[in-house]
């Protein structure tokens, strides 16, 4: 982002939301896993509650369903700004 922004700032501009997003599920993947560590530590102590097992289910279900995204917004992220700056400012 840093190289292609410093070449041209419109495709800074035109990764910014991408980025923004990819960042937000980088940050909530980590979160999760603070949260598996945790439940894991919960079920390794012999805590039978069914959160716990809940929160790793739903934790992977994030993992799998949600987090793919990541690979849209990083080529979205890489495809530049040409296409998106072709529309003249009138056409909006």
């Amino acid at each position: 982002l840093m190289q292609h922004g410093l070449a041209n700032p419109d495709n800074a501009g035109a990764a910014s939301t991408d980025y923004l997003h990819l960042f937000g599920l980088t940050a909530l993947a980590y979160m999760w896993a603070l949260q598996a560590r945790a439940a894991l530590a919960r079920i390794a102590a012999g805590g039978a509650d069914p959160f716990y097992e809940t929160k790793l289910v739903v934790g992977r279900y994030y993992l799998e369903r949600v987090l793919p995204e990541t690979a849209n917004r990083l080529a979205k992220l890489k495809a530049g700004s040409e296409l998106m700056m072709k529309l003249p400012a009138e056409a909006f």
